[in-house]
């Protein structure tokens, strides 16, 4: 179910700069109890998003192998044990989603194979050896912890939202963005209303789900912000109201392939600003 929304202001997105993206070990990280300290109830994600759960790194962390890759809602990590062995590190876990109905996020365990007999999907990592022994540089690369340390490395269309909800804004901070923000003004859309006719969607893409949220009977709404250029076509899309589990990235594919005739004013086609909800139902 489509339902288009009038945007009620202009979005105005400010880049926030973070010093680094994880805090450095303090020490070692050389014996499988450093490790497990380390990795033990921390939530974790995936630094590269990968879709694989066999993933083997070489001494710096870097994946050795292709994987297919996936929406960070779906990488979540949960450490479960490690074993230190004479030429690598194993690591066993299990994939973790993440919902964000309501706008809060939960970390869901994901599960594996055919709905009604399921099992939670395991993950398994190897690491190779480190001349010095010290794992820690290795496994900086190939987790993030927490997600603030997420949001630098997340597609532009997450960062409003990101940025909103994933990060505390203190008023300075938003008073030094909004003073910049005067400084250098970005032109804006036009909103719907008054001399702005409405654009028609002329057709519609429908969402599909991903097996993740099908297998855990998860659904709800996605609210998508994008600009409606001139020629009809959809552009600079953001997401202002997320679901998780992957399936944000489902709704933006979906509104991607939106035609529209174009917002008129005066009979001309003008720049608008518009919101989308995208339902997704279990049936």
């Amino acid at each position: 179910m489509l339902t288009i929304l009038r945007s009620s202001r202009a979005c105005s997105i400010f880049v926030f700069l973070f010093a680094c993206s994880f805090i450095p070990a303090l020490k070692a990280q050389s014996t499988e109890a450093d490790i497990k300290t380390r990795l033990t109830n921390q939530p974790l994600f995936l630094r590269g998003c990968w879709g694989d759960d066999k993933l083997h790194f070489d001494s710096a962390g870097t994946l050795r192998e292709k994987s297919s890759v996936v929406a960070f809602t779906l990488c979540g990590f949960e450490f479960k044990d490690a074993h230190l062995k004479q030429d690598k590190l194993i690591l066993d876990g299990r994939r973790i989603g993440l919902e964000l109905k309501d706008d809060e996020q939960f970390r869901v365990p994901l599960n594996a194979g055919k709905i009604g007999s399921q099992q939670d999907e395991s993950i398994h990592l190897e690491v190779a050896a480190s001349p010095t022994g010290d794992y820690g540089p290795a496994l900086d690369a190939v987790f993030v912890n927490g997600l603030p340390n997420l949001i630098p490395s997340m597609p532009s269309y997450w960062r409003p939202y990101a940025l909103k909800y994933f990060t505390p804004i203190v008023e300075s901070d938003a008073s030094t963005a909004e003073q910049t923000s005067q400084q250098a003004p970005v032109p804006k859309p036009a909103r719907v209303g008054g001399a702005i006719k409405a654009p028609k969607l002329l057709h519609a893409k429908e969402p599909t789900f991903n097996d993740f949220a099908r297998r855990l009977q998860y659904s709800g709404v996605v609210v998508v912000n994008f600009h409606l250029e001139p020629d009809g076509t959809v552009t600079n899309m953001s997401i202002v109201h997320a679901l998780g589990m992957g399936l944000d990235e489902r709704a933006l594919a979906a509104v991607q392939k939106y035609t529209f005739s174009p917002a008129t004013q005066n009979g001309i086609p003008v720049l608008v600003e518009l919101n989308v909800e995208i339902n997704f139902e279990i049936y």
